[in-house]
């Protein structure tokens, strides 16, 4: 079993250990504390120093109730290939997305395709009713004109024939 060398108690400005408590950890002769003093040192933070302490307290519990010590490994998780069925499902669902992607494009462009249609439908139908009002004014026109010579004309006929 190991021990832990005394908790620092000071750090340096910028937040690493100070070379004494670095000097007692030597002292222990323990590598995987010097290792984790190290790791401290030069990322400037507690955190590694903390985890070994806590490992060593945990150890030294078990050991006074008469357990063994813990050992712990860590091991890379093992990736499990798919099953044949949950590949099956795995393909049926992505192609049932696929099929599902390629309607709504299709739909997408369908409905883009109404709306250019209607978008000319109105656009020659707005080009049509300015056509008429065109010829609708110049109508007007017309009339007026002719308005305006009946009513010069009839104002003259009707001095003649006025009663005496």
């Amino acid at each position: 079993m190991r021990k832990m060398a005394a908790t620092p108690d000071s750090k340096a400005e910028n937040g690493v250990l100070d070379e004494v408590f670095i000097q007692e950890v030597f002292d222990t002769g323990d590598d995987i504390l010097i290792k984790a003093t190290f790791n401290s040192y030069f990322s400037g933070r507690l955190t590694p120093l903390l985890k070994e302490e806590l490992k060593c307290r945990i150890q030294t519990r078990r050991l006074s109730e008469g357990k063994d010590e813990l050992q712990v490994e860590f091991k890379a998780p093992v990736k499990n290939e798919p099953r044949p069925e949950e590949l099956a499902k795995l393909d049926k669902r992505r192609e049932q997305n696929r099929r599902a992607a390629r309607k709504f494009r299709e739909k997408k462009r369908s409905g883009a395709d109404d709306l250019v249609k209607v978008t000319g439908k109105l656009e020659s139908e707005n080009n049509e009713l300015r056509i008429e009002i065109c010829q609708l004014k110049q109508e007007k026109d017309q009339l007026a004109t002719i308005l305006t010579e009946h009513i010069r004309l009839c104002h003259v006929i009707n001095l003649d024939h006025s009663p005496p």
